[in-house]
């Protein structure tokens, strides 16, 4: 093998076998926990999570997409000191707002259960979070900045050390207690996501301090660029908008269904069967494909930023088209055996093909969900920030106005939505492939940089 490709084809697999793993036993674990916990703990614990994700993007801010970006420049350029300047603003910026959200989640978590669910039971789960939020933040940030120094191994093994510690946390308890109500179920989870963290920051922690940290000290020789932190904030608040609206879309979408297909007749029984099959069944395994692909948006994000410096964009990009031709053919041949083995496999699965009838209008969008995984990283690695967040927009709102207008007619229902998604990816595709690799600004031929090395002017 190529000696040049030889240490990416080793990222690539350690992020492939730690992401397998990682499906496996996850999958193996929350059916374990539903076995012996109940769905009404996952309920509750489903009904308080949404909100914390957007606590979590509100106190991240996007830092960690910028911060892995502007690494992957200065490392290009071997700027040590520039890195650690980065890196040191960025924990700054997000330990503040990380730490008042904590202490507010701690202290009126019971307050807030009742307003915000009506259920007294979810107080004590934000209190859990409330705690899990500083450390989850901060973990976050850490991988966005070993993800711009293109480090794998740290990435995989906290991911890896984070469910294995909470599953053990959990066990123990399970074996030792008699878990009697939901509440106590749920908290029970809270508490292990909360240790999982806990062990998962500690561990990139220790590695930076150890194998990190001391070797770009030594090797900064000059003095950082002095960077204020609006122009860092600046740089970021496009990617918090991005990820602010697909969460809020989400959650839309869980008040927006129910409705639309009660108007269409539905009973509430029917409306719940039917979203049921829709997102825990066909969803899923729609999904299920992305994640041969998942390590490989992981290492384009920081290979992007560095070819933007060395001026090799244009022969980058086109290994990138072969790439992006590889995954479109991938996911046309798993949507045709999806297609033609989907009942068979929804049987061995769910005991029931009643998720398959989604297939018809999920499966067209699986190739171009695929090639728009490896797309955004691409575009966020050109600092094209502002044209995600722009065309983000314009795809929620066909989504959402597909939905609203084939949702509530009978021959329709959720096949309306599933449309909607597909309409959006392929769209999504079209716009992400002229912005990044058949933009004419990055033909050979243009000797022009792209992107300003520096990301926030």
């Amino acid at each position: 093998m190529n000696q040049h490709l030889l240490p990416e084809f080793k990222n690539v697999m350690i992020l492939s076998l730690s992401n397998l793993f990682l499906r496996i036993f996850g999958e193996i674990y929350r059916i374990y926990l539903i076995r012996h916990l109940g769905a009404e703990a996952f309920g509750l614990l489903g009904m308080v999570f949404p909100f914390y994700r957007l606590v979590v993007i509100f106190v991240t801010m996007g830092l960690p997409t910028t911060l892995a970006r502007l690494t992957a420049i200065e490392n290009a350029k071997n700027n040590s000191a520039q890195i650690l300047e980065t890196k040191k603003n960025t924990f700054f910026l997000v330990t503040i707002p990380a730490t008042f959200f904590s202490l507010i989640l701690f202290i009126y978590s019971d307050s807030m259960g009742r307003l915000f669910y009506n259920d007294y039971r979810t107080g004590p789960i934000l209190k859990f979070l409330g705690l899990t939020l500083l450390l989850n933040s901060l973990s976050i940030v850490y991988h966005g900045y070993f993800r711009g120094l293109n480090k794998p191994i740290p990435l995989a093994c906290s991911n890896i050390s984070e469910i294995l510690g909470e599953a053990a946390f959990v066990f123990s308890i399970l074996l030792t207690s008699l878990i009697t109500s939901a509440e106590k179920g749920a908290c029970l989870l809270a508490k292990g996501f909360l240790v999982g963290e806990s062990i998962c920051l500690l561990l990139l922690l220790i590695y930076d301090r150890i194998n990190i940290a001391p070797k770009l000290k030594t090797t900064a020789t000059s003095s950082p660029i002095k960077r204020d932190f609006i122009g860092l904030l600046r740089a970021s608040l496009p990617i918090m908008t991005q990820q602010l609206l697909l969460s809020i879309s989400r959650i839309t979408d869980g008040f927006l269904l129910p409705k639309l297909l009660r108007q269409g007749g539905l009973t509430p029984s029917l409306i719940a069967k039917e979203l049921g099959e829709y997102w825990s069944m066909a969803t899923p395994l729609l999904f299920f494909p992305l994640f041969l692909f998942s390590p490989v948006s992981t290492l384009i994000l920081p290979a992007t930023a560095k070819m933007s410096v060395k001026k090799d964009l244009p022969l980058f990009l086109r290994k990138i088209r072969y790439l992006l031709g590889f995954a479109f053919l991938y996911g046309l041949i798993v949507s045709f055996l999806l297609l033609r083995y989907g009942k068979a496999l929804s049987l061995i699965l769910y005991k029931t093909t009643s998720a398959t009838k989604f297939f018809p209008f999920l499966l067209p969008a699986l190739p171009f969900m695929i090639i728009n995984n490896l797309l955004i990283p691409i575009a966020e690695g050109l600092g094209k920030q502002i044209f995600l967040l722009q065309v983000t927009l314009i795809l929620i709102v066909i989504k959402t106005g597909v939905s609203a207008a084939f949702v509530p007619l009978p021959d329709f229902g959720l096949a309306g939505a599933a449309w909607g998604l597909t309409f959006s990816q392929i769209l999504f595709s079209l716009l992400l492939l002229k912005e990044t690799v058949f933009h004419p600004q990055i033909l050979p031929k243009k000797k022009i940089a792209l992107v300003d090395s520096s990301g926030l002017d």
